[in-house]
């Protein structure tokens, strides 16, 4: 693999956070057509050079570049973030998706040496632990991007190889909310408390809205109290609720991967002011 990495551009490291990036690879490109693959390497590296400009500039005021990598029409992947760093490029995936993006635009079909320095960049990365799913920016917002000649490769397995393989693949919208039923709606969490007696399983969800119910009872008392003495700290009797409410508490209940979304969402809400 031909990297260029970001020492060639004069960057210090990324001050972008650490994150582990190791859910696969997102596909981008620039919106606008570039010409680069009837021009010299140089005008990559300008391009580079000015996309992290825009990027860290007024109208962005990023911390670095958008991206982990790019990969340009002469067959060369350019180092942006690099590898496991919280990245501006895919809401919604920038803590656990690597972001590629081709320095094409959506009537530029990429060059041979562009697509082979993608999958040699998606080998080595995946020799570091990440998992060889490939999407488009489109399947995590709505965008045009990576435009429609990228993005019918990522759906055709043209970027990886070999189209049959799931794990290459994107999940569609259908394929993601039958994940959703059946983490959510499976009926096999235990119950808690006495709804265990008689009926001793719940669905996930309903163990959530349990919590939650619950959480609202415990806001009420504390308001209750703070009209009652207004001496009381309700601040720090939420904070005593929470120190007890622990991922692996919740756990016994629901998936451990979930428990620790879940203390999250009930803190936010026991701790968020009543209307």
């Amino acid at each position: 693999m031909k990297l260029e990495n970001r020492s060639v551009f004069g960057w210090p490291p990324s001050a972008a956070a650490a994150a582990p990036c190791r859910d696969g690879l997102v596909v981008h490109y620039d919106g606008s057509n570039q010409g680069l693959a009837g021009k010299g390497h140089d005008a990559c590296r300008t391009y580079w050079r000015n996309t992290r400009k825009f990027h860290m500039g007024p109208s962005r005021n990023w911390a670095d570049i958008g991206y982990s990598f790019a990969v340009c029409p002469h067959g060369v992947v350019l180092e942006g973030r690099g590898f496991g760093r919280v990245q501006a490029a895919q809401p919604g995936g920038n803590n656990t998706w690597t972001s590629v993006t081709f320095m094409s635009g959506d009537a530029e079909r990429p060059t041979a040496e562009q697509v082979a320095a993608f999958k040699e960049l998606r080998a080595w990365l995946r020799g570091k632990g990440v998992a060889g799913a490939v999407r488009g920016h489109r399947d995590f917002i709505s965008t045009s991007c990576p435009g429609s000649i990228l993005y019918g490769m990522v759906r055709d397995g043209s970027l990886t190889g070999n189209p049959q393989e799931d794990d290459d693949m994107p999940l569609s919208d259908a394929d993601l909310k039958k994940i959703r039923d059946i983490v959510w709606n499976t009926d096999t969490a235990p119950a808690p408390g006495t709804a265990a007696k008689d009926n001793p399983t719940w669905r996930h969800v309903n163990i959530l809205r349990d919590a939650y119910s619950s959480v609202q009872q415990v806001k009420a008392t504390l308001a209750q109290l703070a009209r009652q003495s207004p001496d009381v700290d309700e601040a720090e009797v939420a904070r005593l609720v929470l120190a007890d409410l622990t991922p692996e508490r919740i756990a016994a209940a629901i998936p451990a991967e979930l428990a620790g979304q879940v203390v999250d969402q009930l803190a936010v809400r026991l701790n968020t002011p009543k209307e």
